[in-house]
């Protein structure tokens, strides 16, 4: 099973790889340095709002609909789909509401360029969450790589397109009009990963089940993986927000771009991380720890693996390959992106901990290192970003996300005995 989601799940990404990587040339030449961080400031804080939007429901979701599909009990399956979809809209709409309310009464929303950006920004909120909502429920049902097709692809395609036409049809190219773009491409994503979770789900809606709902449980549950989620998604926009402050909008927009190259290389951390997770809540669920052990060390050496590729050449010749690329004023990033390039290949050599700990019930202690290591960042950010500028707050952020994981993978090892990260493989072919 591992092997058929990550051969289909690899091409996938890869293709949206691609996308995604055009995507952010058209950004990055199209609006320029300055442009490109003002839209990346209005990013960070939407990012951000999709925090309790989203409430950790995704991970619930792939993990109670995975449980409810391996005990049949179609019920709570229906149940927890229509809870989370429900309990997500509704929270959706008071963000953007007060949101929406701060922009128009405070003038920002006509004022400024991020005002505006943001504003066409809000209406990505609910339209995100939803669709990362019924990606999760397909991968739970074991559509793994179906569940990545709106995101990973549709997506990130659709973007390109639009970014493509419209500018060079109608008007140029600048932040609000980019994240107006991005709102429909996301619109369009969500209606997709709508079709396919109805045509995967024959026997709930064929059949008369009755909805089991338990609320109180799941957001007993919710509740530390939204909190994991917001730390998370918060310690990576930190960064970009601080920088705001600290600097001007065209090193945020020089950052932005080294972070999303550091993104692409992290892309088989993530993808295996999507993969292993519905897996991993199977074997568990089903005691299997003889498959299970093997799966974790599999994905260790897999993750450590394919960063190293993907690293290799900006290591060497990331000068080179961002002025190339994203344009002259964009080459300064390369060391920044060196620094995160080595963040990234100790992230994966980690393997899939917090899947683990996630699909597990262990979500608290996830939530506890997420904590940890965001308070570190608060503390040593803007120093280093202070001291050294792009490059300290490159050295932060790999400095931090190498705590996270060894936090996680020292919890994952006293609590279950399990061993995730790349030492686990190395003694299975130590003993083989």
């Amino acid at each position: 099973m591992l092997v058929k989601a990550v051969l289909g799940s690899a091409g996938l990404r890869i293709a949206g790889m691609g996308f995604g990587f055009l995507v952010g040339m058209q950004l990055a030449r199209g609006l320029g340095a300055d442009g490109y961080g003002v839209y990346g400031l209005a990013m960070s804080i939407i990012a951000l709002l999709t925090v309790p939007t989203e409430f950790g429901l995704p991970q619930l979701l792939t993990r109670e609909v995975a449980a409810a599909q391996v005990a049949g009990d179609m019920g709570r399956l229906r149940g927890v789909l229509h809870w989370a979809a429900r309990s997500s809209f509704l929270i959706s709409l008071a963000v953007a509401a007060v949101v929406l309310a701060w922009l128009l009464l405070s003038g920002r929303g006509v004022s400024s360029p991020i005002g505006k950006t943001l504003l066409l920004g809000l209406l990505m909120v609910p339209i995100v969450a939803q669709g990362n909502l019924r990606a999760a429920a397909l991968r739970g049902l074991q559509h793994i790589v179906k569940g990545q097709l709106p995101d990973a692809l549709v997506r990130p395609a659709l973007f390109s397109l639009l970014l493509f036409v419209v500018p060079l049809v109608f008007i140029p190219l600048q932040p609000a009009l980019a994240m107006g773009l991005g709102a429909v491409s996301a619109a369009l994503s969500l209606f997709f990963a709508a079709w396919m979770l109805r045509r995967e789900m024959p026997n709930i809606n064929s059949i008369e089940v009755s909805k089991v709902v338990s609320s109180r449980t799941w957001w007993s549950s919710a509740l530390p993986m939204a909190l994991t989620e917001g730390m998370r998604v918060l310690q990576a926009h930190l960064v970009i927000l601080v920088l705001g402050l600290m600097s001007t909008v065209a090193m945020v927009g020089v950052y932005r771009v080294a972070s999303s190259v550091a993104l692409l290389m992290a892309l088989p951390v993530t993808l295996f991380n999507i993969v292993s997770a519905p897996i991993i809540s199977r074997l568990y669920a089903e005691k299997d720890r003889s498959r299970l052990q093997p799966l974790l060390a599999w994905v260790a050496i897999a993750m450590t693996v394919s960063v190293l590729i993907l690293a290799a050449p900006f290591l060497f010749s990331g000068n080179f390959l961002l002025e190339k690329v994203f344009g002259p004023e964009f080459a300064e990033g390369s060391t920044a992106l060196s620094i995160l390039s080595l963040g990234v290949v100790a992230n994966g050599s980690f393997g899939a901990n917090a899947a683990l700990l996630n699909m597990t019930g262990h979500q608290n202690r996830v939530t506890r290192a997420s904590g940890i290591s965001l308070a570190l960042l608060v503390i040593i950010l803007p120093v280093l970003i202070k001291v050294a500028g792009m490059s300290g707050a490159a050295f932060g952020t790999s400095l931090v996300l190498t705590v996270w994981n060894f936090l996680m993978w020292r919890d994952a090892l006293r609590l279950l005995s399990l061993d995730t990260s790349i030492g686990a493989f190395l003694r299975f072919r130590k003993v083989g």
